[in-house]
């Protein structure tokens, strides 16, 4: 059972995730990762999803 929780940025388990994902984009991004990391910002994100 999958249980979702509509949240916003601030939201530590989102934040949790988010650092997760940026260290695997950083390995498959390779040289370019620090071009891409420059667009990854959540601080204004409004509404989330956690899954």
């Amino acid at each position: 059972m999958i249980t979702c929780k509509q949240t916003n940025s601030a939201n530590k388990e989102f934040q949790n995730l988010v650092k997760e994902l940026d260290i695997d984009l950083a390995i498959r991004d390779g040289a370019e990762h620090s071009f891409y990391a420059q667009f990854n910002k959540i601080e204004a994100i409004k509404y989330v999803i956690v899954a």
